[in-house]
């Protein structure tokens, strides 16, 4: 892939979001910008700024970072990349200009993608992670519940009955 050619900061959306549009219809929503700054003590002059975009990816929540938004990387979910750079995301209040094309690099730097703006518009919505169910399965449910009764009994162990004070751990096979 060509090296990108980032022209400046022109697509403003305000309080929409900017679909970005590639190869193969693949498309991005950026719904949100901001800023991760982070303080280094040793430097308390200059602390590194990271630029974060919050975009929606066929229907599911995604980042994009970088040192600014000439060149973004993809990131995971909000809690994982403030985790991994150990700061929160300052949310803008009002989304910030953005480039014409977004450019999406490797860790080395190379150009994995270039995005080019389409139009500001509403952003589809986000689908929700799935929700396990809580207790596991149901005697009820089940067409056989001594089954659903031995994995239960299997699940909670032989010592489910036997507790231990708290702050004391009995060795494995203490209590019969």
């Amino acid at each position: 892939m060509p090296a990108a050619n980032l022209p400046g900061l022109t697509v403003l959306c305000e309080a929409k979001a900017a679909l970005y549009e590639g190869p193969g219809n693949f498309t991005v929503w950026v719904t949100r910008t901001g800023l991760i700054v982070l303080e280094n003590p040793l430097r308390p002059l200059t602390p590194e700024t990271t630029r974060v975009l919050q975009v929606v990816i066929a229907g599911k929540a995604a980042t994009a970072y970088g040192p600014d938004l000439s060149a973004l990387r993809r990131g995971g979910s909000l809690g994982s990349l403030e985790a991994m750079l150990g700061a929160p995301i300052r949310w803008d209040a009002v989304s910030t200009t953005l480039p014409d094309t977004l450019n999406i690099v490797s860790e080395t730097g190379q150009s994995l993608a270039q995005l080019g703006f389409r139009e500001c518009g509403e952003a589809p919505v986000v689908k929700g992670a799935p929700v396990a169910a809580k207790g596991g399965p149901k005697a009820r449910d089940a067409p056989n519940k001594d089954a659903v009764k031995k994995v239960r009994a299997k699940a909670a162990g032989p010592d489910a009955g036997a507790k231990a004070p708290p702050g004391l751990s009995l060795p494995q096979g203490a209590i019969p």
